[in-house]
């Protein structure tokens, strides 16, 4: 299945994005685009290939969803303390891939304390929250004041099956709730957290139950898995 719609004009898709037809926007979070070249910094080399994944993911979203606006819900870099060369290079591919097609919107995360000197040059903000649908995009990191309907990002939530031989399979997911959505990170790289585990991360969860939750899991070749409530999922994993 390649989208549902989980709440009135609010649809999770196959790639990682909500989609918001009504207003032409979609919103993915946590890019970390340059996790690789960090990792060589400290000595471990992997394959560079997060950003093939990630154009390809928003090539189909925008050729499927021909959005007017694509909101970025924080980490779109990953280096905390500066820009990595590739990182550099990486962010400005991506937002070139973007601008050309439709409005990039970014809201700042934890790790993007030095992407405004990317999108200075480009004439981009770098928001601390933003407002579309009934629902303020805040990436979750700290509380930059807000109220009502949430979209979050930071939490990287995941669905953890584990089989007969003790395997586990980790499924990014979608967390929603009519006041409370928790995005998937769009990296392919990023370690997913069990969506029943607690305590969350982001401050502005700690006085919202998210035990009532519906949760829809991303397979890369089966599409959307829908797996009920996180309260149904902690007792089905007990």
């Amino acid at each position: 299945m390649d989208a549902i719609e989980v709440l009135p004009g609010v649809h999770v898709t196959r790639d990682y994005a909500l989609w918001f037809p009504r207003e032409k926007t979609l919103a993915i979070s946590d890019l970390h685009l340059g996790y690789e070249g960090a990792m060589q910094e400290a000595g471990v080399a992997i394959p560079r290939r997060q950003k093939r994944v990630m154009l390809e993911r928003l090539g189909r979203l925008l050729d499927r969803c021909a959005p007017e606006t694509v909101i970025v819900n924080g980490d779109f870099k990953h280096e905390f303390s500066r820009n990595l060369e590739e990182e550099w290079k990486d962010v400005q591919d991506v937002l070139d891939f973007l601008h050309a097609r439709t409005t990039p919107v970014l809201v700042r995360g934890n790790h993007d304390n030095y992407l405004m000197q990317i999108l200075s040059k480009r004439g981009l903000d770098l928001k601390r929250k933003y407002t579309c649908a009934g629902f303020t995009f805040v990436h979750g990191h700290d509380d930059p004041g807000v109220s009502g309907p949430i979209v979050l990002g930071h939490e990287h939530p995941a669905v953890k099956l584990r089989d007969d031989l003790g395997a586990v399979m980790s499924l990014p997911a979608f967390v929603v709730q009519p006041d409370t959505i928790l995005l998937p990170a769009f990296s392919p790289l990023a370690l997913g957290v069990d969506v029943t585990e607690g305590p969350r991360m982001s401050p502005l969860l700690a006085n919202r139950d998210l035990s009532d939750a519906r949760v829809y899991g991303i397979d890369d070749a089966l599409g959307l898995l829908e797996f009920g409530r996180v309260e149904s999922l902690a007792r089905a994993q007990g």
